[in-house]
């Protein structure tokens, strides 16, 4: 998991606020927590919905936790984890909202999320081919569809016979 440390190392966590209404300083170690997790169970335990996201919105430790994300992708997360880490990702680049105060700020928190998941665009093409389980690859695909709007290679992708993807996405 060392570059999902090396990720999480780099975002000064305490200086976001959490979508609980405390530091996120929590959230570096929680996503580390998860990076670890070898079973389902071990990670479904680890919360990120009401911290990162809850329907609808996203919270300001989004961005860099789309970052810790695609290291994760990157890395050698377990199945369990990279399930996670996709469907959060999902949630991120999705058609969110963002809090009252970001938007005062001028930010646009869900265009970043949406920009910076697109560095990682290779890494979820690889997911959408190997990915260890259909519902990681679809979710993989997912997100592409969200981030590479326009390209025909997502239409080449549906029709290959090795992505991995649910008969709904086909």
């Amino acid at each position: 998991m060392e570059i999902v440390r090396l990720e999480v190392a780099g975002h000064d966590w305490k200086s976001l606020r959490c979508g609980c209404g405390r530091s996120a300083k929590h959230l570096g170690k929680d996503l580390l927590s998860l990076a670890r997790a070898e079973t389902d169970a071990e990670a479904e335990r680890i919360a990120l919905e009401g911290h990162v996201w809850q329907p609808s919105v996203v919270f300001e430790p989004a961005l860099p936790v789309v970052s810790v994300a695609l290291a994760a992708l990157a890395d050698n997360a377990s199945p369990a984890a990279r399930f996670i880490f996709l469907e959060t990702l999902l949630f991120l680049v999705g058609d969110n909202g963002q809090t009252g105060e970001l938007a005062r700020q001028g930010r646009d928190l869900p265009a970043e999320c949406v920009a910076a998941a697109q560095s990682g665009i290779w890494l979820l093409y690889r997911e959408v081919f190997s990915g260890a389980t259909v519902g990681a690859s679809s979710y993989a695909y997912e997100i592409l569809t969200i981030i590479d709007e326009g390209s025909d290679r997502l239409d080449r992708v549906k029709a290959a016979p090795c992505a991995r993807l649910r008969f709904d996405l086909r």
